[in-house]
């Protein structure tokens, strides 16, 4: 989708019929995004005019809507400090709950901002099991498209804040001068932030520069860029529902599951533009090197091939449940846990690095002793015995009924699928520093699953995410 049409830069667009007034069109625009946004809202309130304008609205038109007020300051300097003030004092005086927070550190730059801010309004949300509210406009839906495209986003990027989303943007189809106007008349107070004034920043530069003086030159290119993220936003809903034709599957939080074909079976840009719509689903946004990445990888056929993105996600093929998957995980759940205790048997911890172990109840254990076929996830120990919990070691060695004068443990894990990825956090149990069970996967011979012995504990082992093996 080019950004401009060649010979016809300047863009005249008819003349628009009469306006309503500035509270008629807010009213709508309003009522429109809240009645398609349903549950209750988190408004994200920086004392700005657009948004303190937000904040008056819904309190008079909404106001059984808003779970809570939320604003951040950004630790910036008086500014931000007198900002949040102006929040909560406005809040409070129209009966609203609101949350205030001060950023520990103070980012420097417009990224570290948005991230900082944006990762307190989801905690906010989340907190009152709310959606977010913003008070975006069309002009910032304007500058937002420009500076993609400045950057060379693709057609996915250049939907900008037109692209489906769970925030909720009340004046998104409204422009500044129309929020002005209304703000005027009803005397709503805010605080103008300094930084959008200052060339320091591009936000700013595009703002009171480059689009001023591009949209004197080719009149109607703001309205162009607006016809851009229409097209591309709808290009990017048919995507979406593409995708969701494939029914990927959600094994835990920031963990989804695809099946191969879909991906294999496309063309080349196909993928680049598949690959990118399924890691949004895990809260990954792709970045053209990762994106040629993961179209290379498409074609790996070898089971636990996995490539390594920028911030620790991952992608992998695995076998699953009959067929094979690309599996894709977010970074944050890559980390490793600590799994380290020895005691004895009597007492393994309820919970280790992620896994927990239960204990069953004496029905239950009575009920074991003559069951020598138990699953994978159940053990018992003896409840004096010297027990240790650690994680796997690519040397480890167990004997098995299959295998009695022992074999790799590795072995086992390719034989359950389970990606290699997963096996560096699997816990291992040992009894007098020999392995007997590795939970899920397999156990020794030495088990005392024999009968006739009242002092053996039976455990279940579970992860407490159940990555659906």
């Amino acid at each position: 989708m080019p950004l401009f049409r060649r010979n016809q830069c300047c863009v005249h667009t008819a003349a628009l019929p009469e306006r309503l007034p500035s509270s008629d069109i807010l009213r709508a625009a309003h009522d429109v995004a809240l009645a398609n946004a349903s549950g209750p809202l988190v408004l994200a309130v920086s004392g700005g005019r657009d948004s303190m304008a937000l904040l008056q609205a819904t309190a008079r038109w909404a106001p059984q809507r808003i779970a809570a007020v939320a604003t951040f300051d950004h630790g910036t300097g008086s500014y931000a400090a007198d900002a949040a003030s102006l929040v909560v004092a406005e809040g409070r005086r129209l009966g609203l709950t609101v949350v205030r927070e001060r950023a520990r550190i103070a980012a420097t730059t417009e990224a570290g901002w948005r991230d900082a801010r944006w990762s307190f309004l989801h905690r906010v949300a989340r907190a009152y099991g709310a959606r977010v509210a913003t008070a975006h406009t069309q002009d910032d839906q304007i500058e937002t498209v420009f500076m993609r495209a400045l950057r060379g986003a693709g057609t996915r990027g250049l939907a900008a804040l037109a692209a489906a989303s769970p925030i909720v943007r009340p004046w998104l189809g409204v422009s500044r001068r129309e929020i002005a106007a209304w703000a005027a008349a009803e005397s709503v107070a805010f605080i103008d932030d300094p930084t959008n004034a200052t060339p320091q920043f591009l936000r700013g530069r595009v703002r009171h520069d480059m689009l001023p003086t591009i949209e004197r030159l080719c009149p109607g290119f703001g309205a162009e860029l607006l016809e851009i993220a229409d097209r591309a936003a709808h290009w990017r809903r048919g995507v979406e529902e593409l995708v969701d034709s494939f029914e990927p599957m959600v094994v835990r939080a920031g963990t989804v599951r695809v099946p191969v074909a879909p991906l294999v079976e496309t063309t080349h840009d196909g993928r680049a533009v598949l690959w990118q719509a399924l890691f949004s689903r895990v809260g990954v946004t792709l970045d053209a090197r990762g994106t040629r990445e993961l179209v290379r990888f498409t074609s790996a056929q070898r089971r636990g091939a996995m490539v390594t993105l920028a911030k620790g996600a991952v992608a992998l093929r695995v076998g699953a449940r009959g067929g094979d998957y690309f599996e894709l995980r977010r970074g944050a759940k890559l980390e490793r846990r600590s799994v380290e205790w020895s005691g004895p048997g009597a007492l393994v911890p309820a919970r280790l690095g992620g896994w927990r172990f239960r204990r069953l109840l004496a029905r239950d254990q009575a009920d074991r002793q003559d069951d020598a076929a138990s699953d994978g996830w159940e053990f018992p120990l003896a409840a004096a015995s010297p027990v240790s919990v650690r994680l796997w070691k690519p040397g480890d060695r167990i004997r098995t009924a299959g295998a009695r004068t022992g074999r790799r443990v590795t072995r086992y894990f390719a034989e359950a699928k389970v990606p290699a990825l997963d096996r560096r956090g699997w816990p291992v149990v040992l009894v007098e520093n020999e392995l007997v069970w590795v939970p899920g996967i397999c156990r020794s011979v030495a088990a005392p699953h024999r009968p006739g012995r009242p002092d053996l504990i039976w455990y279940r082992c579970e992860r407490e995410h159940d990555p659906g093996w």
